[in-house]
């Protein structure tokens, strides 16, 4: 669970409760709605698509509650875009469209899960806390090749059993790329999730050789002219 994010808290003890964006221009049910939830998350709300997008570049969230009809966009499409950038945060779509072709398209666009309008709050938080349980149980570890990477430890382990340990920086770059192993990363995109904002680019490609030290050169392989995206090594090769 993400802990040093940027969001307002006066109250020590909502660091250990899960961040979530909720993406809702209903200014009524978003303020309900985000005050139900604060008894349990950390909750940033946003007004529209934009809004959303440019909080989302800055902090690394648990998860999102998304409308799926925002004054600026259709909440799919920014589900969609959201996704094309590598992001793997988990998103519950609410919208008034109910049809099965509705759900279908939302579920295939990127959404974890889909909820219409009206709904009961009650099932909200059921449906919000079992995307967080199946979220979490997935980033308990990764196979990355004959490698494996335990993200809770930050420790890898190679095919005959040695662990290396990684840094919390190593480790937030390898959770990053391990989440969307088929996905080709940009310096940028991987700055922005990864590490500080202000933090140089060169940082991204210093951190991808501390990684490759301590394991193997095509666990993480570079992409010429587009950046990084993880490997496959077999048997540890060097």
């Amino acid at each position: 669970m993400n802990r040093n994010l940027p969001l307002a808290v006066t109250n020590p003890a909502k660091l250990m409760q899960a961040a979530v964006l909720l993406i809702e221009d209903d200014k009524r049910l978003g303020q309900i709605t985000a005050e139900l939830l604060d008894d349990d998350y950390r909750v940033e709300w946003a007004l529209d698509g934009h809004s959303a997008r440019r909080k989302m570049d800055g902090t690394n969230y648990d998860a999102a509650i998304v409308d799926r009809h925002l004054p600026d966009m259709d909440g799919l499409d920014l589900v969609r875009g959201i996704r094309a950038l590598g992001i793997s945060t988990p998103m519950l779509m609410l919208t008034a469209l109910s049809g099965t072709d509705d759900i279908v398209e939302g579920l295939d666009g990127g959404a974890n899960d889909y909820l219409t309008k009206p709904f009961r709050f009650e099932e909200l938080d059921a449906r919000l806390r079992a995307m967080l349980r199946g979220y979490q149980a997935q980033r308990h570890s990764y196979l990355i090749g004959d490698w494996i990477f335990f993200e809770a430890i930050e420790t890898v382990e190679s095919p005959t059993g040695e662990r290396k340990q990684l840094t919390s920086a190593e480790t937030a770059l390898l959770t990053v790329m391990a989440d969307n192993p088929s996905h080709v990363f940009t310096r940028g995109e991987l700055l922005r999730a990864a590490f500080r904002p202000d933090a140089g680019e060169s940082t991204v490609d210093a951190y991808v050789s501390y990684i490759r030290q301590k394991t193997c050169k095509d666990i993480i392989l570079t992409v010429r002219g587009r950046g990084y995206a993880l490997g496959h090594p077999e048997e540890g090769i060097a």
